[in-house]
């Protein structure tokens, strides 16, 4: 299989949202494609004007793989702030894509998927390879910029919860992360047709960047969070399961610290659009002087996120 260089490593100008112990850095990001077979305000600028009665899309029945779902929600898509709705089957969210089944993989080509943007370290998309999709251009953006990442068990229930606070508020504060976030939405702006966002399970890296998608798009805050906790829903057992194992062969203390870790929680976002007031101001200051996107970048998004 072909692979082709994206990005050099200097892109130190690309400059949209939340911290571990990491491993030393690598100088750039790490992009590749492969061709297989086939109040946290919006920023400024025009809006555009949604009909008034979209025709809902059908759900994509992808089951083989965890945490699947549209980022602009079901039915007739999530409502955006001037009465619009987003657009639906533009932009899929996912834990990792290894497993994929044969008959999910032709529902994806069949839904138009162009472009599959992984956000895992190197070292961890190399282990579990994203299997090809149809034609689809597979990009691998390092959110985290470090090879590989050490994260170890914290101490108490408090110091796991500051874990995943921290983990939000670096997607804002890490200059290098804030380069690989501008890098994936800039390839999102401007990718052909339909595209899956994915990091391992899908509620961290890819709960931060659907975040800030949907705030984009207009999205109020308050439902950007309810969408963000739907994580927790669709890895119900996974979560579960893990915090068993944790009681089982640890107690009761390490399985609420698991159970801390495999979960979502409103303040772990917060903590994020916190910083990202603190530090820019508004959502617009994040994009532009964050994560370097100029305005017609941030308007071919927020025209793709939305219902025409």
């Amino acid at each position: 299989m072909k692979l082709r260089s994206a990005l050099a490593g200097s892109c130190a100008s690309a400059l949209l949202l939340a911290g571990c112990t990491v491993a030393p850095g690598v100088a750039g990001p790490t992009v590749t494609a492969q061709p297989a077979t086939p109040s946290v305000s919006a920023p400024g600028g025009p809006a555009t004007t949604a009909s008034a009665t979209p025709t809902p899309a059908p759900d994509l029945a992808v089951d083989s793989v965890s945490n699947f779902r549209d980022l602009a929600g079901s039915g007739a898509g999530l409502a955006v702030a001037d009465g619009g709705r987003m657009a639906r089957g533009v932009v899929f969210r996912s834990g990792k894509l290894q497993g994929l089944s044969a008959a999910d993989k032709r529902v994806l080509v069949a839904a138009g998927v162009t472009d599959i943007f992984d956000l895992r370290t190197d070292e961890v998309a190399k282990r579990s390879p994203d299997p090809a999709v149809g034609r689809a251009t597979y990009h691998l953006i390092n959110v985290f910029a470090v090879r590989s990442r050490v994260s170890p068990f914290p101490a108490s229930v408090r110091a796991a919860e500051r874990e995943r606070q921290q983990l939000n508020r670096d997607f804002v504060a890490d200059a290098k992360q804030r380069q690989r976030i501008g890098l994936l939405l800039r390839g999102m702006a401007d990718a052909p047709g339909a595209v899956i966002i994915h990091c391992t399970e899908g509620k961290d890296r890819t709960g931060w960047v659907s975040a800030i998608l949907q705030l984009i798009a207009g999205v109020d805050r308050e439902t950007v969070i309810a969408e963000y906790l739907i994580s927790n829903d669709r890895r119900a057992e996974i979560i579960d399961r893990g915090v068993a194992q944790a009681r089982k062969a640890r107690g009761r203390t390490a399985a609420e610290i698991t159970r801390i870790r495999l979960v979502v929680a409103e303040s772990y976002l917060r903590a994020g659009l916190d910083e990202l007031e603190s530090r820019y101001g508004d959502l617009h200051g994040y994009l532009t002087d964050g994560l370097g996107l100029d305005e017609p970048t941030i308007e071919r998004l927020r025209t793709r996120l939305r219902t025409p």
